[in-house]
């Protein structure tokens, strides 16, 4: 009886113990807090969330917004400059694991083939998602992010008057609407 209760409580231990995360190495790294710069360049944070949307925490100028979610505001277009430089902070706030849901922010070329390049991407994984046939089609992206994850990029936007449309190449994630535009004028 006594060599029951011993190894019970040597179960209960190691159990506890393995919950509590064991001790050993961790594989995780934690994304640090994106750097709050201060050179002129226009930045736009953006969140990613499960609902499958880009959102803002609050409108700004040359932001366009609709509804809610999460706690967000959707955003559905950025205006810019000609040749103006644009910092976009991509953040995914998710509760599902990055093989379940991920976000990135692609910027497609003027007369791209949004739904071509979605449909593309799909099977690009080792890739980001971003399909190798249409990458001389993207005029900047973030990497691609689970939750917690987050990723500053800057480029100029193009001279060419027109609406640029941006998506989430994630799998499903375009057709779920995660798609905006960058309106040039």
């Amino acid at each position: 009886m006594k060599s029951l209760l011993k190894l019970s409580l040597l179960l209960s231990f190691v159990f506890a113990f393995a919950a509590c995360g064991g001790g050993g190495e961790t594989t995780e790294t934690a994304t640090p807090e994106p750097e709050v710069m201060d050179d002129g360049v226009r930045t736009i944070e953006i969140f990613g969330t499960d609902d499958m949307r880009f959102a803002v925490a609050e409108a700004g100028e040359g932001l366009a917004t609709e509804g809610m979610s999460k706690g967000y505001m959707i955003l559905t277009a950025i205006e810019a400059a000609p040749g103006e430089e644009l910092r976009i902070t991509l953040n995914t706030e998710s509760m599902l694991p990055a093989t379940a849901m991920s976000h990135n922010w692609a910027l497609l070329a003027l007369g791209t083939d949004t739904d071509g390049f979605a449909r593309a991407s799909i099977t690009a994984r080792e890739n980001g998602y971003i399909s190798p046939d249409y990458a001389d089609q993207v005029i900047a992206h973030t990497a691609m992010l689970g939750a917690g994850q987050t990723d500053t990029i800057t480029f100029t936007v193009p001279s060419e008057p027109g609406e640029y449309d941006y998506i989430c190449s994630f799998p499903g994630h375009y057709a779920g609407g995660m798609v905006g535009k960058l309106i040039v004028q």
